[in-house]
């Protein structure tokens, strides 16, 4: 499993998507945080029955996809910095994978 930006280097005011490369086909629940795997820290988390609900760290900009990806909106450059998916398999498998996601200042 891999997270990939896309856009690699997304810039100030963009979208960017983070794509989860490999993601188990029998996931049960997932987490998205930025920084840390703390609770304070959590965007969101995607429930068995698909929907996901915001978190403490939630900025209303980001959005959970069933295949664990996550957008972020009209990232800011206090939006850059590490993110970590945590997942969770039907097995009871956990995972945990981190990216450091750059942002471009606008020229």
């Amino acid at each position: 499993m891999m997270i990939v930006p896309v856009p690699a280097t997304p810039t100030e005011g963009q979208d960017v998507t983070l794509t989860v490369q490999g993601y188990p086909k029998d996931l049960l629940v997932y987490a998205w945080y930025r920084g840390p795997a703390s609770e304070p820290n959590r965007l969101l988390s995607q429930l068995p029955s698909g929907n996901w609900i915001a978190g403490p760290a939630h900025s209303g900009r980001e959005v959970g996809f069933a295949n664990c990806s996550l957008l972020v909106q009209k990232l800011n450059l206090t939006d850059a910095g590490r993110y970590m998916l945590k997942t969770v398999t039907l097995q009871g498998k956990t995972d945990t994978l981190e990216v450091e996601l750059q942002v471009a200042p606008l020229e």
